[in-house]
């Protein structure tokens, strides 16, 4: 990887807050950016935990040009991945015409593909993004596409990728790809419990759906690992931990949301409910964060 800053972004996975019919709240959706924008790096919006394949065009649109006007184009990922190559080159477009300096795509989905398909699919994705930096966004997981760190060095490096958010099973080969890619490359885990041993194997960073409620312990320990300051480190590590397991999914996050004013807690995909032992969990952090501070 190329020279640095020596502490790691903390981006927020923001989801895709809407009302009670779950049709899309501007409101809603402003007033959150608007609360994170001094509290953490930066968004990733519309992607997994915004939903985004339950999103059409136009809210896709939307969302991001609030999120544009409030953290500005260089603190903004756009996601435009789609399952179609022609469905993502239009959201692209959508999105550098809106100001979008940064995009990220997830590979195809659903039909399977093979390493030349979704180099194929990338291309045409940079190809309409002109001078705007494009990274991939690879979750085995949820897509069915493998994640091989050495293909996608060559699918990069053909295609104009700048990096990649790598989430699911692709977070555990981080150290993987940090080795296989360019000097210049740029590596966010969407496992964000992890992000002490990200920075230790040369990542960017984390994209983090629990930084979106509770985004303070993520940067203390962001801070903390920059520092070198082990006994903050393992404090803030501590409580990164208990969100994260408090939080788990979508559904989570939005529970948290909705308890601190944010939202209704309403999914647009379908989605199990919240139980009674997260809620309790999730609640406690709630109010701690709403308590006064002593």
């Amino acid at each position: 990887m190329s020279a640095r800053s020596s502490r790691a972004d903390v981006l927020a996975a923001v989801p895709t807050l809407v009302d009670e019919a779950g049709e899309l709240d501007r409101e809603a959706n402003r007033a959150l950016l608007t609360g994170l924008v001094d509290r953490l790096d930066g968004v990733f919006v519309a992607g997994t935990t915004g939903e985004f394949p339950a999103l059409h065009r136009a809210e896709r649109r939307d969302l991001l040009e609030i999120a544009l006007d409030v953290f500005g184009p260089d603190r903004v990922v756009a996601h435009i991945g789609t399952a179609a190559t022609r469905d993502a080159v239009t959201l692209a477009r959508d999105a550098v015409a809106a100001g979008a300096r940064r995009l990220a795509a997830i590979t195809p989905y659903y039909l399977p593909v093979d390493a030349g398909t979704v180099t194929r699919h990338f291309a045409a994705i940079t190809e309409a993004c002109g001078d705007a930096v494009v990274y991939g966004y690879l979750f085995p997981d949820r897509t069915g596409v493998p994640a091989d760190a050495d293909q996608f060095a060559r699918t990069a490096a053909e295609s104009g990728l700048a990096g990649a958010k790598l989430s699911g099973a692709a977070a555990g080969l981080l150290a993987e790809f940090v080795a296989a890619l360019p000097a210049g490359a740029l590596l966010w885990s969407g496992d964000d419990a992890a992000l002490a041993s990200v920075v230790r194997v040369g990542g960017r960073g984390v994209v983090s759906a629990a930084a979106a409620a509770f985004p303070e312990p993520f940067t203390a320990l962001a801070d903390a690992v920059a520092r070198g300051d082990a006994e903050a480190e393992r404090t803030a590590q501590a409580e990164v931990d208990e969100v994260t397991a408090a939080l788990g999914t979508v559904q989570g996050t939005k529970h948290a949301l909705a308890g601190l004013g944010l939202g209704t807690g309403v999914m647009r995909m379908p989605a199990p409910l919240v139980g009674a032992e997260e809620r309790e969990r999730i609640d406690r952090l709630v109010a701690r964060a709403q308590a006064p501070v002593a």
